[in-house]
C-alpha cells in the first residue's frame, strides 16, 4: 500500500512536471531574448530566469495550461453531478478489465467512421443537411461522458490500490484529470493521445448504451405486436 501511495505521488509530480515543461516548450524565444546586454551575457543563467518570468509568451502558455486543466476538471464535475449513475456504469465496465480498452477504441473508431459517412451523405439532401451538426454533437457528448468515466476510473483505481478510495469521487476525478491532461500536453504525442482518448470514450459510451448498463435492443418495439 505504501508503494502505491508513493507511486501516486510520483505520477502526480511527473504530470505537473510534464505540464510545466510543455508550457516552456510552447515559446522558446525567452531563452535568448534578453542576452543582448553585456551584464546578461556574463550571467546567462540569471538572464534566462528573468526572461522566463517576464516573457509574455510564457505567461500566456501557463495561463492557457491552467485554464485548460480547470475547464476539463469542471466539465468532469458537471457530468458527474448530472449523470452519476451513467458514469458509474461506464466506470464499472472499464474496471472489469483494462484490456477492454482496445475493444472500446475499435468501437469508437467504427462509430466515428459511420457517423462521418452518414454526415457527409446527409449534405447531399437539403432536408438532411443539419444531420451533420446533430451527429457531431451526439459524438461529442458520448465521447465526453466516456472520457469522464475513463478519467474517474483511472483516479479511482489508483487511489483504491493506495487505500485512499474512501474519499470524495471528485478526488478520483482530479487525479485522473491531471494525469490525462498531462499526457495530452506532451509535444507531438499529445494530439494523438487526445484523439485516442476521445475515440475510446465514445466506444465506452456506445458499449454501455450511454451508461445505462443495458444492451442495445429493439425488443420493446416488438412487444406491441
Amino acid at each position: 500500500m505504501k508503494r502505491w501511495r508513493m507511486m501516486i505521488i510520483i505520477i502526480a509530480l511527473a504530470a505537473v512536471l510534464i505540464m510545466f515543461v510543455s508550457a516552456l516548450l510552447g515559446d522558446l524565444t525567452w531563452w535568448s531574448r534578453p542576452l543582448v546586454s553585456r551584464t546578461m551575457v556574463q550571467s546567462p543563467h540569471r538572464a534566462w530566469r528573468l526572461a522566463l518570468v517576464k516573457d509574455a509568451g510564457v505567461r500566456v502558455n501557463f495561463s492557457v495550461l491552467l485554464a485548460g486543466l480547470v475547464t476539463q476538471f469542471m466539465a468532469g464535475v458537471l457530468v458527474l453531478y448530472l449523470v452519476p449513475r451513467q458514469v458509474h456504469h461506464m466506470a464499472h465496465a472499464i474496471a472489469i478489465g483494462w484490456r477492454q480498452l482496445l475493444r472500446y477504441l475499435a468501437i469508437g473508431i467504427l462509430l466515428a467512421i459511420v457517423m462521418a459517412v452518414v454526415g457527409l451523405l446527409s449534405i447531399l439532401a437539403l432536408h438532411t443537411m443539419p444531420l451533420l451538426i446533430v451527429l457531431s454533437m451526439v459524438f461529442f457528448l458520448a465521447s465526453l461522458g466516456g472520457v469522464v468515466a475513463l478519467t474517474y476510473q483511472l483516479g479511482r483505481g489508483l487511489l483504491s490500490q493506495a487505500g485512499w478510495s474512501e474519499g470524495s469521487p471528485l478526488t478520483s476525478l482530479a487525479l485522473g484529470t491531471t494525469i490525462f491532461y498531462a499526457i495530452t500536453r506532451i509535444p507531438f504525442f499529445g494530439w494523438f493521445a487526445l484523439v485516442l482518448l476521445w475515440l475510446t470514450g465514445a466506444g465506452v459510451a456506445v458499449a454501455t448504451r450511454l451508461g445505462s448498463g443495458k444492451p442495445w435492443s429493439i425488443l420493446p418495439l416488438m412487444e406491441d405486436s
